[in-house]
Protein backbone atom coordinates (compact mmCIF):
# COMPACT_ATOMS: atom_id res chain seq x y z
CA UNK A 1 0.00 0.00 0.00
CA UNK A 2 1.67 3.00 -0.90
CA UNK A 3 1.28 6.28 1.81
CA UNK A 4 1.30 9.58 0.68
CA UNK A 5 3.03 11.85 3.34
CA UNK A 6 1.93 15.66 4.07
CA UNK A 7 3.75 18.17 5.98
CA UNK A 8 2.50 18.84 8.92
CA UNK A 9 2.52 22.81 8.57
CA UNK A 10 0.65 24.47 6.11
CA UNK A 11 3.34 26.68 4.65
CA UNK A 12 5.73 23.75 3.59
CA UNK A 13 2.56 22.30 2.24
CA UNK A 14 2.23 25.12 0.30
CA UNK A 15 5.68 25.33 -0.58
CA UNK A 16 5.97 21.38 -2.01
CA UNK A 17 3.07 21.57 -3.84
CA UNK A 18 4.44 24.81 -5.97
CA UNK A 19 7.51 23.03 -6.48
CA UNK A 20 5.86 20.28 -8.06
CA UNK A 21 3.26 22.32 -10.05
CA UNK A 22 5.86 25.10 -10.67
CA UNK A 23 8.13 25.35 -14.03
CA UNK A 24 11.47 24.80 -13.65
CA UNK A 25 12.13 27.95 -14.29
CA UNK A 26 10.89 29.92 -11.54
CA UNK A 27 13.39 27.97 -9.26
CA UNK A 28 14.90 31.19 -8.03
CA UNK A 29 11.90 32.66 -6.57
CA UNK A 30 10.49 29.55 -4.97
CA UNK A 31 13.73 29.32 -2.81
CA UNK A 32 13.26 33.23 -2.52
CA UNK A 33 9.74 32.24 -1.06
CA UNK A 34 10.53 29.38 0.96
CA UNK A 35 13.43 31.27 2.62
CA UNK A 36 11.20 33.85 3.50
CA UNK A 37 8.26 31.48 4.90
CA UNK A 38 10.82 29.87 6.80
CA UNK A 39 12.36 32.86 8.37
CA UNK A 40 9.13 33.95 9.58
CA UNK A 41 8.28 30.12 11.32
CA UNK A 42 11.39 30.29 12.94
CA UNK A 43 10.38 34.12 14.51
CA UNK A 44 13.91 35.52 12.18
CA UNK A 45 13.70 39.29 10.68
CA UNK A 46 14.08 38.97 6.66
CA UNK A 47 16.78 40.91 5.85
CA UNK A 48 16.27 43.87 2.33
CA UNK A 49 12.75 43.99 3.98
CA UNK A 50 10.95 46.60 6.40
CA UNK A 51 9.96 43.58 8.56
CA UNK A 52 11.19 43.95 12.02
CA UNK A 53 11.72 47.49 11.79
CA UNK A 54 9.49 50.28 13.94
CA UNK A 55 10.06 53.05 10.64
CA UNK A 56 8.55 50.54 7.84
CA UNK A 57 9.53 52.38 4.68
CA UNK A 58 6.97 53.14 2.47
CA UNK A 59 7.60 52.02 -0.93
CA UNK A 60 9.43 48.36 -1.78
CA UNK A 61 12.92 47.82 -1.03
CA UNK A 62 13.00 45.60 -3.89
CA UNK A 63 15.02 45.98 -6.71
CA UNK A 64 12.35 47.53 -9.97
CA UNK A 65 15.03 48.53 -12.88
CA UNK A 66 14.15 46.30 -15.72
CA UNK A 67 16.75 45.51 -18.82
CA UNK A 68 14.83 48.42 -20.54
CA UNK A 69 15.39 50.89 -18.15
CA UNK A 70 18.82 49.93 -17.75
CA UNK A 71 19.41 50.11 -21.63
CA UNK A 72 17.45 53.74 -21.79
CA UNK A 73 19.68 55.01 -18.51
CA UNK A 74 22.90 53.62 -20.59
CA UNK A 75 21.89 55.63 -23.53
CA UNK A 76 20.89 59.03 -21.90
CA UNK A 77 24.85 58.86 -19.72
CA UNK A 78 26.43 58.23 -23.35
CA UNK A 79 24.46 61.08 -25.29
CA UNK A 80 24.94 63.73 -21.95
CA UNK A 81 29.06 62.54 -22.06
CA UNK A 82 28.89 63.31 -25.86
CA UNK A 83 26.85 66.35 -25.02
CA UNK A 84 30.03 67.56 -22.72
CA UNK A 85 32.44 66.49 -25.27
CA UNK A 86 30.84 68.87 -28.11
CA UNK A 87 30.34 71.78 -25.47
CA UNK A 88 34.13 71.77 -24.86
CA UNK A 89 35.08 71.73 -28.29
CA UNK A 90 32.84 74.47 -28.88
CA UNK A 91 34.45 76.79 -25.90
CA UNK A 92 37.69 75.48 -27.23
CA UNK A 93 37.17 76.89 -30.41
CA UNK A 94 35.71 80.26 -29.54
CA UNK A 95 38.44 80.76 -27.16
CA UNK A 96 41.15 80.26 -29.59
CA UNK A 97 39.30 82.50 -32.18
CA UNK A 98 39.04 85.37 -29.70
CA UNK A 99 42.88 84.98 -29.25
CA UNK A 100 43.41 85.71 -32.58
CA UNK A 101 41.14 88.80 -32.58
CA UNK A 102 43.06 89.98 -29.46
CA UNK A 103 46.32 89.25 -31.44
CA UNK A 104 45.25 90.53 -34.48
CA UNK A 105 43.17 93.72 -33.44
CA UNK A 106 47.09 94.51 -31.23
CA UNK A 107 48.78 93.59 -34.79
CA UNK A 108 46.13 96.52 -35.94
CA UNK A 109 46.95 99.17 -33.73
CA UNK A 110 50.87 98.32 -33.37
CA UNK A 111 51.30 98.59 -37.09
CA UNK A 112 49.34 101.84 -37.89
CA UNK A 113 50.98 103.34 -34.88
CA UNK A 114 47.65 104.99 -33.43
CA UNK A 115 48.14 108.12 -31.73
CA UNK A 116 45.68 110.74 -30.14
CA UNK A 117 41.21 110.81 -28.81
CA UNK A 118 40.42 108.49 -31.61
CA UNK A 119 40.95 105.88 -33.83
CA UNK A 120 41.76 106.31 -37.68
CA UNK A 121 41.76 103.56 -40.58
CA UNK A 122 44.72 102.62 -41.39
CA UNK A 123 46.76 103.45 -44.29
CA UNK A 124 48.57 100.63 -46.66
CA UNK A 125 52.33 100.96 -46.51
CA UNK A 126 52.81 100.64 -50.64
CA UNK A 127 50.25 104.16 -50.10
CA UNK A 128 52.67 105.26 -47.60
CA UNK A 129 55.89 104.60 -49.74
CA UNK A 130 54.59 106.41 -52.92
CA UNK A 131 53.09 109.40 -51.10
CA UNK A 132 56.34 111.98 -50.95
CA UNK A 133 56.72 113.96 -47.27
CA UNK A 134 56.54 117.72 -46.69
CA UNK A 135 59.52 120.23 -45.68
CA UNK A 136 58.08 121.09 -42.77
CA UNK A 137 54.89 123.20 -41.86
CA UNK A 138 56.53 127.13 -42.04
CA UNK A 139 58.04 125.95 -45.64
CA UNK A 140 55.12 123.80 -46.40
CA UNK A 141 52.67 127.01 -45.85
CA UNK A 142 54.82 129.57 -47.72
CA UNK A 143 54.92 127.29 -50.82
CA UNK A 144 51.17 126.95 -50.32
CA UNK A 145 50.88 131.03 -50.12
CA UNK A 146 53.15 131.19 -53.77
CA UNK A 147 51.32 128.32 -55.57
CA UNK A 148 47.73 130.09 -54.83
CA UNK A 149 49.20 133.93 -56.04
CA UNK A 150 50.03 132.18 -59.12
CA UNK A 151 48.04 132.90 -61.71
CA UNK A 152 46.75 128.60 -62.06
CA UNK A 153 46.02 129.06 -58.22
CA UNK A 154 44.25 132.29 -59.37
CA UNK A 155 42.32 130.80 -61.58
CA UNK A 156 41.25 127.30 -59.82
CA UNK A 157 39.93 129.43 -57.08
CA UNK A 158 37.98 131.03 -58.77
CA UNK A 159 36.49 127.65 -61.24
CA UNK A 160 36.03 126.43 -57.45
CA UNK A 161 34.43 129.64 -56.28
CA UNK A 162 36.87 130.50 -52.95
CA UNK A 163 38.94 132.72 -51.93
CA UNK A 164 42.33 132.45 -52.15
CA UNK A 165 42.52 133.51 -48.57
CA UNK A 166 40.37 131.06 -46.97
CA UNK A 167 42.43 128.42 -48.74
CA UNK A 168 45.42 129.09 -47.43
CA UNK A 169 43.17 129.54 -43.79
CA UNK A 170 42.17 126.03 -44.04
CA UNK A 171 45.70 124.88 -45.38
CA UNK A 172 47.18 126.62 -42.13
CA UNK A 173 44.67 124.48 -40.56
CA UNK A 174 45.43 121.32 -41.80
CA UNK A 175 49.26 121.53 -40.92
CA UNK A 176 48.65 122.46 -37.59
CA UNK A 177 47.31 119.01 -36.95
CA UNK A 178 49.52 117.15 -39.44
CA UNK A 179 52.71 115.24 -38.16
CA UNK A 180 55.44 117.56 -37.95
CA UNK A 181 58.51 115.59 -39.63
CA UNK A 182 56.03 113.63 -42.53
CA UNK A 183 52.96 116.23 -43.16
CA UNK A 184 50.74 113.28 -42.70
CA UNK A 185 48.48 111.75 -40.07
CA UNK A 186 46.02 114.61 -41.13
CA UNK A 187 42.77 113.02 -39.09
CA UNK A 188 41.23 116.08 -37.47
CA UNK A 189 37.17 116.09 -38.44
CA UNK A 190 35.75 118.70 -40.81
CA UNK A 191 34.09 120.21 -38.38
CA UNK A 192 37.15 120.60 -36.02
CA UNK A 193 38.97 122.27 -38.93
CA UNK A 194 36.29 124.06 -39.90
CA UNK A 195 35.86 125.80 -36.83
CA UNK A 196 39.85 126.82 -36.62
CA UNK A 197 39.65 127.78 -40.08
CA UNK A 198 36.75 130.03 -39.51
CA UNK A 199 34.91 128.97 -42.68
CA UNK A 200 32.07 126.63 -43.40
CA UNK A 201 32.26 122.61 -43.75
CA UNK A 202 31.23 123.41 -47.55
CA UNK A 203 34.25 125.98 -47.97
CA UNK A 204 36.20 123.36 -46.23
CA UNK A 205 35.55 120.76 -48.97
CA UNK A 206 35.83 123.24 -52.11
CA UNK A 207 39.63 124.58 -50.01
CA UNK A 208 40.25 120.50 -49.85
CA UNK A 209 39.76 120.18 -53.49
CA UNK A 210 41.49 123.12 -54.65
CA UNK A 211 45.19 121.92 -52.39
CA UNK A 212 44.50 118.29 -53.74
CA UNK A 213 44.47 119.74 -57.54
CA UNK A 214 47.74 122.26 -56.72
CA UNK A 215 49.39 118.55 -55.53
CA UNK A 216 50.09 120.28 -51.97
CA UNK A 217 47.47 117.74 -50.31
CA UNK A 218 46.23 114.24 -51.16
CA UNK A 219 43.78 112.12 -49.32
CA UNK A 220 44.95 108.87 -48.48
CA UNK A 221 42.24 107.15 -47.43
CA UNK A 222 38.36 108.03 -47.30
CA UNK A 223 36.51 107.80 -44.16
CA UNK A 224 33.88 105.55 -43.82
CA UNK A 225 31.80 102.83 -41.34
CA UNK A 226 34.38 101.04 -39.40
CA UNK A 227 34.41 97.26 -39.52
CA UNK A 228 33.70 94.64 -36.68
CA UNK A 229 37.14 94.27 -36.08
CA UNK A 230 37.94 97.98 -36.38
CA UNK A 231 35.47 98.78 -34.23
CA UNK A 232 36.88 96.43 -31.62
CA UNK A 233 40.84 97.84 -32.45
CA UNK A 234 39.09 101.57 -31.73
CA UNK A 235 37.57 100.44 -28.52
CA UNK A 236 41.02 98.68 -27.40
CA UNK A 237 42.89 101.84 -28.42
CA UNK A 238 40.71 104.69 -26.72
CA UNK A 239 38.19 103.15 -24.70
CA UNK A 240 35.08 103.86 -26.83
CA UNK A 241 32.80 102.97 -28.80
CA UNK A 242 33.48 103.98 -32.17
CA UNK A 243 31.42 103.36 -35.26
CA UNK A 244 32.97 105.88 -37.56
CA UNK A 245 36.53 107.44 -38.96
CA UNK A 246 37.43 110.58 -40.75
CA UNK A 247 39.03 111.02 -43.96
CA UNK A 248 43.53 110.46 -43.82
CA UNK A 249 45.07 113.24 -45.46
CA UNK A 250 48.88 113.64 -46.11
CA UNK A 251 50.43 117.03 -46.99
CA UNK A 252 52.91 117.07 -49.54
CA UNK A 253 55.79 119.58 -50.94
CA UNK A 254 56.08 118.56 -54.91
CA UNK A 255 59.01 118.83 -56.28
CA UNK A 256 57.51 121.91 -58.76
CA UNK A 257 57.37 123.91 -55.64
CA UNK A 258 60.10 122.96 -53.53
CA UNK A 259 63.26 125.61 -53.55
CA UNK A 260 66.68 124.93 -51.73
CA UNK A 261 67.26 127.61 -49.18
CA UNK A 262 71.05 127.88 -50.49
CA UNK A 263 71.31 126.98 -54.26
CA UNK A 264 74.69 126.28 -55.64
CA UNK A 265 76.06 129.31 -56.97
CA UNK A 266 76.49 127.67 -60.09
CA UNK A 267 72.94 126.71 -60.70
CA UNK A 268 71.37 129.04 -63.50
CA UNK A 269 67.60 129.36 -62.20
CA UNK A 270 66.91 131.64 -59.63
CA UNK A 271 63.72 132.92 -57.53
CA UNK A 272 61.30 134.26 -59.73
CA UNK A 273 60.85 138.06 -57.81
CA UNK A 274 65.01 137.87 -57.68
CA UNK A 275 67.05 138.96 -61.03
CA UNK A 276 70.52 138.58 -60.75
CA UNK A 277 72.50 141.73 -61.07
CA UNK A 278 75.78 141.81 -63.12
CA UNK A 279 79.04 141.80 -61.82
CA UNK A 280 80.07 145.32 -63.10
CA UNK A 281 76.97 147.25 -61.27
CA UNK A 282 77.75 148.67 -58.08
CA UNK A 283 75.13 148.21 -55.76
CA UNK A 284 72.56 150.39 -55.09
CA UNK A 285 72.93 153.55 -52.17
CA UNK A 286 70.52 153.00 -48.62
CA UNK A 287 69.60 156.65 -50.00
CA UNK A 288 66.90 157.47 -53.03
CA UNK A 289 69.83 159.66 -55.57
CA UNK A 290 69.56 160.51 -59.18
CA UNK A 291 71.09 157.74 -61.34
CA UNK A 292 73.69 159.56 -62.78
CA UNK A 293 74.83 160.78 -59.87
CA UNK A 294 77.75 158.64 -58.35
CA UNK A 295 78.86 157.95 -54.38
CA UNK A 296 81.82 160.74 -54.93
CA UNK A 297 79.79 162.81 -57.14
CA UNK A 298 80.23 166.77 -56.91
CA UNK A 299 76.36 167.13 -57.18
CA UNK A 300 75.69 165.00 -54.15
CA UNK A 301 78.56 166.19 -52.50
CA UNK A 302 76.63 169.87 -52.93
CA UNK A 303 73.79 168.47 -52.42
CA UNK A 304 75.15 166.77 -48.86
CA UNK A 305 76.43 170.53 -47.69
CA UNK A 306 73.48 172.28 -48.48
CA UNK A 307 71.53 170.29 -46.44
CA UNK A 308 74.01 170.37 -43.78
CA UNK A 309 74.03 174.33 -44.16
CA UNK A 310 70.11 174.06 -44.08
CA UNK A 311 70.08 172.22 -40.69
CA UNK A 312 72.80 174.46 -39.06
CA UNK A 313 70.70 177.54 -40.23
CA UNK A 314 67.10 176.08 -38.83
CA UNK A 315 68.60 175.61 -35.65
CA UNK A 316 70.49 178.95 -35.28
CA UNK A 317 66.94 180.14 -36.24
CA UNK A 318 65.38 177.79 -33.51
CA UNK A 319 67.86 179.36 -30.59
CA UNK A 320 67.33 182.71 -31.85
CA UNK A 321 63.11 182.13 -32.08
CA UNK A 322 63.08 183.13 -35.71
CA UNK A 323 60.24 181.18 -37.76
CA UNK A 324 61.67 179.55 -40.46
CA UNK A 325 59.29 177.85 -43.49
CA UNK A 326 61.44 175.17 -43.67
CA UNK A 327 60.22 173.54 -40.45
CA UNK A 328 61.26 170.36 -39.49
CA UNK A 329 58.55 167.68 -39.54
CA UNK A 330 56.30 167.39 -36.12
CA UNK A 331 57.74 164.25 -33.65
CA UNK A 332 55.58 161.63 -32.65
CA UNK A 333 53.50 161.85 -29.68
CA UNK A 334 55.52 159.53 -27.28
CA UNK A 335 52.78 157.41 -26.06
CA UNK A 336 53.27 156.21 -29.29
CA UNK A 337 56.43 155.63 -29.63
CA UNK A 338 56.52 153.30 -26.29
CA UNK A 339 53.47 151.21 -27.80
CA UNK A 340 55.71 150.59 -30.94
CA UNK A 341 58.43 149.89 -28.99
CA UNK A 342 56.87 147.64 -26.43
CA UNK A 343 55.32 145.70 -29.39
CA UNK A 344 58.79 144.86 -31.12
CA UNK A 345 59.49 143.94 -27.37
CA UNK A 346 57.22 141.38 -27.40
CA UNK A 347 56.98 140.01 -30.38
CA UNK A 348 60.49 140.22 -31.71
CA UNK A 349 59.42 138.78 -35.78
CA UNK A 350 58.40 142.60 -36.07
CA UNK A 351 61.79 143.91 -35.39
CA UNK A 352 62.17 145.87 -38.42
CA UNK A 353 65.93 146.48 -37.82
CA UNK A 354 65.21 150.41 -38.71
CA UNK A 355 64.14 153.43 -36.64
CA UNK A 356 60.83 152.68 -34.55
CA UNK A 357 59.23 155.43 -36.66
CA UNK A 358 58.59 152.74 -39.38
CA UNK A 359 56.05 150.73 -36.66
CA UNK A 360 54.91 153.77 -35.11
CA UNK A 361 53.64 155.25 -38.55
CA UNK A 362 51.97 151.43 -39.42
CA UNK A 363 50.49 151.61 -36.28
CA UNK A 364 49.23 155.29 -37.03
CA UNK A 365 48.01 154.13 -40.97
CA UNK A 366 46.04 151.84 -39.39
CA UNK A 367 44.31 153.98 -37.07
CA UNK A 368 45.41 151.88 -33.85
CA UNK A 369 44.31 154.86 -31.06
CA UNK A 370 47.59 154.23 -28.48
CA UNK A 371 46.00 156.27 -26.43
CA UNK A 372 43.62 153.24 -25.77
CA UNK A 373 45.54 150.41 -26.98
CA UNK A 374 49.23 149.82 -25.42
CA UNK A 375 51.87 148.02 -26.78
CA UNK A 376 51.32 144.85 -24.83
CA UNK A 377 47.09 144.90 -25.97
CA UNK A 378 48.21 145.66 -29.89
CA UNK A 379 50.99 142.01 -29.33
CA UNK A 380 48.18 139.74 -27.31
CA UNK A 381 45.06 140.98 -29.85
CA UNK A 382 47.75 139.88 -32.89
CA UNK A 383 48.15 136.70 -30.73
CA UNK A 384 44.86 135.88 -30.06
CA UNK A 385 44.14 136.72 -34.22
CA UNK A 386 46.99 134.00 -34.61
CA UNK A 387 45.73 131.46 -32.60
CA UNK A 388 42.51 131.88 -33.76
CA UNK A 389 43.34 131.12 -36.85
CA UNK A 390 45.39 128.42 -36.34
CA UNK A 391 48.57 130.20 -37.46
CA UNK A 392 51.53 130.68 -35.27
CA UNK A 393 54.22 133.65 -35.11
CA UNK A 394 56.89 133.12 -37.61
CA UNK A 395 60.36 133.29 -36.40
CA UNK A 396 62.37 136.27 -36.97
CA UNK A 397 64.79 135.39 -39.73
CA UNK A 398 61.76 133.77 -41.42
CA UNK A 399 60.44 137.39 -42.77
CA UNK A 400 62.06 139.31 -45.76
CA UNK A 401 60.36 142.45 -44.53
CA UNK A 402 58.81 142.23 -41.24
CA UNK A 403 57.34 145.89 -41.97
CA UNK A 404 54.87 144.37 -44.57
CA UNK A 405 53.75 141.96 -42.34
CA UNK A 406 53.01 144.44 -39.82
CA UNK A 407 50.70 146.14 -42.30
CA UNK A 408 49.03 143.02 -43.57
CA UNK A 409 48.54 141.70 -39.62
CA UNK A 410 47.01 145.15 -38.70
CA UNK A 411 44.89 145.68 -41.87
CA UNK A 412 42.99 142.32 -41.06
CA UNK A 413 42.15 143.37 -37.24
CA UNK A 414 39.55 145.68 -36.46
CA UNK A 415 41.22 148.52 -34.09
CA UNK A 416 37.92 150.66 -33.66
CA UNK A 417 36.69 148.39 -30.01
CA UNK A 418 37.72 148.78 -26.57
CA UNK A 419 41.16 147.24 -26.16
CA UNK A 420 42.07 144.59 -23.55
CA UNK A 421 43.27 147.41 -21.06
CA UNK A 422 39.60 149.19 -21.09
CA UNK A 423 37.93 146.05 -20.94
CA UNK A 424 40.03 144.68 -18.07
CA UNK A 425 39.50 148.34 -16.32
CA UNK A 426 35.97 148.18 -17.03
CA UNK A 427 35.43 144.87 -15.44
CA UNK A 428 37.59 146.06 -12.47
CA UNK A 429 35.07 148.96 -11.96
CA UNK A 430 32.25 146.64 -11.92
CA UNK A 431 33.46 144.26 -9.48
CA UNK A 432 34.60 147.58 -7.06
CA UNK A 433 31.09 148.50 -7.98
CA UNK A 434 29.19 145.29 -6.98
CA UNK A 435 31.66 145.09 -3.82
CA UNK A 436 30.68 148.54 -2.54
CA UNK A 437 27.28 147.96 -3.26
CA UNK A 438 27.57 144.50 -1.03
CA UNK A 439 29.03 146.61 1.76
CA UNK A 440 26.71 149.15 1.69
CA UNK A 441 23.78 146.99 1.99
CA UNK A 442 25.51 145.12 4.89
CA UNK A 443 26.15 148.44 6.66
CA UNK A 444 22.68 149.48 6.39
CA UNK A 445 21.62 145.89 7.73
CA UNK A 446 23.69 145.83 10.82
CA UNK A 447 22.72 149.82 11.26
CA UNK A 448 18.80 148.49 11.82
CA UNK A 449 19.91 145.61 13.97
CA UNK A 450 18.24 146.67 17.56
CA UNK A 451 20.51 148.00 20.76
CA UNK A 452 21.09 145.99 23.31
CA UNK A 453 19.04 148.19 25.94
CA UNK A 454 16.04 148.47 22.82
CA UNK A 455 15.77 144.07 23.25
CA UNK A 456 15.76 145.00 26.96
CA UNK A 457 12.70 147.27 27.33
CA UNK A 458 11.03 145.36 24.52
CA UNK A 459 11.64 141.89 26.40
CA UNK A 460 10.03 144.08 29.50
CA UNK A 461 7.14 144.86 27.60
CA UNK A 462 6.33 141.47 26.61
CA UNK A 463 6.86 140.07 29.89
CA UNK A 464 4.35 142.37 31.46
CA UNK A 465 1.36 142.19 28.48
CA UNK A 466 2.08 138.06 29.09
CA UNK A 467 1.34 138.55 33.09
CA UNK A 468 -1.74 141.04 32.13
CA UNK A 469 -2.82 138.12 30.13
CA UNK A 470 -2.18 135.34 32.24
CA UNK A 471 -3.91 137.30 35.45
CA UNK A 472 -6.93 138.20 33.30
CA UNK A 473 -7.68 134.43 32.54
CA UNK A 474 -7.21 133.53 35.94
CA UNK A 475 -9.43 135.98 37.20
CA UNK A 476 -12.20 134.82 34.50
CA UNK A 477 -11.77 130.99 35.61
CA UNK A 478 -12.33 131.81 39.09
CA UNK A 479 -15.45 133.70 38.40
Amino acid sequence: MQLTVFSCHPVSALHEAEVASSPPSTAPIRAYRHSVGSALLKGLTVLGTSQGSLCPEEETTLATTTRREASESAQTTSAAHHCIAATDNAYSNAAARAKENVDRIERINSESDQRGRTWSIPVPSELQSSTPIWSGRIPWQRQVREVLNKDDGIQLCRRHNIDPERVFAVAVSMAAVADQRTGRRVTASRDRLSERAGVSITVLKRARRVLSELGMAHEMVRGRYLRTIEQWAAEAHHGRTQVKATSVWALISPKSVVVPEDPPASSSTTLADEKPAPASTPPPPLHPQRGNDGPQSVALAFSTSTSVRKYITTRARAYTGENSSNSSPKPRPIGLQKAAAALVSLAPALDTKRHIGSVCDALRAHSVDTTRWTGQDIARTLTADTQRRGWTWPRADALENPLKFLHWRLARIDWSGPSPSERAAEAKRRSDYERHTAAMIASSRDANVASENTRDASMRRIRQVLSCQRRGATAEIGS
